[in-house]
């Protein structure tokens, strides 16, 4: 292989694979990343063998080949290279990188041994906008299971209808839904695994294009113009999450939401170890109180409007401050269902969105 190529280009190309590179010890060819030309221009991949990432640049192409080179050494070689072009020619395993100020040789691998990336087939792909799917996956992360002890609950669940696609997580304690209008729906449903969509907010964050989505049996192809991410998807079948979303309310609270922020924030460093904070909804204040035997305690009120009676009941505040974080609107509406039933966030005025807490129990 013998290419010249702009440092910036192969610099993002890097950064926008190397984060699922594992740092595996028994299968030391998963730390590389594979440099392959490949149609007139520079694929880069890598792997962890559950999600799999390709990454198109430009480069002159003077003589075609591959390598597979060690992603940390490469990316904190060209992470301090400020020369604009690069020469990059690969013998026997070694790949010499030349520039205005460098002569570099960096030790790969031989690519016989990457591991082959899965391809899916590009049939009848669902189209949507970037950010509008990155926006939807964000809404929804905070409520995935951190445990794998039920798989099913360690993703996010997408259900894509002929107008409109489902976005929904929760981890039993918590539940978050958000929809958003398609043009072309397949009418099928998986679940996406969370680090797959926490790579997928990663490598849309600056772009706004149309991008696809293509299914195959228990594997997902998202990709746009320069880039692809394929990635296995979690079998099993996700829990009926709509009948957990009450259809109606006993009290409503509308709450402008910086100032209710601010005031859980401070509560909260009173909270208890299971980071409670009850919540009193009285003649048009909310009090937000806590209790620690060791700290002392606080009661922090905010003005709201309330509908109907007043209502109290306790929630975890990392839950509630995760909710808050994903409502666009400055004012939030609080819907009390009932003792021991769930307490819904909704921003105003938002029928797309919908996020559901448990209350603890008194």
């Amino acid at each position: 292989m013998n290419i010249t190529i702009n440092q910036r280009k192969l610099l993002s190309a890097i950064r926008a694979v190397d984060k699922i590179v594992s740092k595996n010890i028994s299968l030391p060819i998963l730390n590389t990343i594979l440099l392959k030309t490949e149609n007139g221009r520079i694929k880069v991949s890598a792997t962890n063998l559950e999600v799999g990432i390709n990454y198109w640049i430009g480069a002159k192409i003077d003589e075609p080949g591959e390598i597979a080179v060690p992603a940390r050494v490469f990316s904190d070689f060209l992470s301090n290279v400020s020369d604009e072009k690069l020469s990059l020619k690969v013998q026997k395993n070694i790949i010499s990188i030349n520039s205005e100020h460098y002569k570099t040789q960096i030790l790969g691998m031989e690519t016989k041994d990457f591991p082959i990336i899965p391809k899916i087939t590009k049939t009848s792909p669902l189209r949507i906008n970037s950010q509008v799917f990155k926006s939807a996956l964000i809404s929804v992360l905070d409520s995935t299971a951190l445990s794998e002890s039920r798989p099913e609950l360690s993703g996010v669940y997408v259900n894509i209808g002929s107008k409109q696609a489902e976005f929904a997580a929760t981890d039993s304690f918590r539940l978050s839904e958000k929809i958003v209008e398609v043009q072309n729906g397949i009418g099928k449903s998986f679940i996406l695994p969370r680090n797959t969509a926490m790579e997928i907010v990663r490598l849309v964050e600056s772009r706004d294009e149309e991008i696809s989505l293509s299914l195959s049996e228990n594997q997902i192809l998202v990709y746009g113009e320069d880039f692809e991410i394929i990635s296995r998807l979690i079998d099993g079948h996700y829990p009926e999450y709509k009948r957990v979303i009450p259809d109606k309310f006993i009290s409503l609270a509308r709450i402008n939401k910086s100032e209710f922020e601010k005031n859980i924030r401070m509560a909260s460093i009173f909270s208890s170890t299971i980071s409670d904070i009850k919540l009193s909804a009285d003649k048009n204040l909310m009090e937000i109180i806590a209790k620690n035997s060791d700290r002392g305690e606080i009661v922090a009120n905010v003005a709201c409007d309330i509908k109907n009676k007043p209502f109290e009941t306790s929630v975890n505040y990392h839950y509630l401050l995760d909710g808050l974080k994903i409502i666009p609107t400055e004012n939030v509406i609080v819907e009390f269902t009932g003792d021991g039933s769930p307490l819904v966030l909704k921003g105003e005025n938002l029928k797309d969105q919908t996020y559901v807490i448990m209350p603890l129990r008194s």
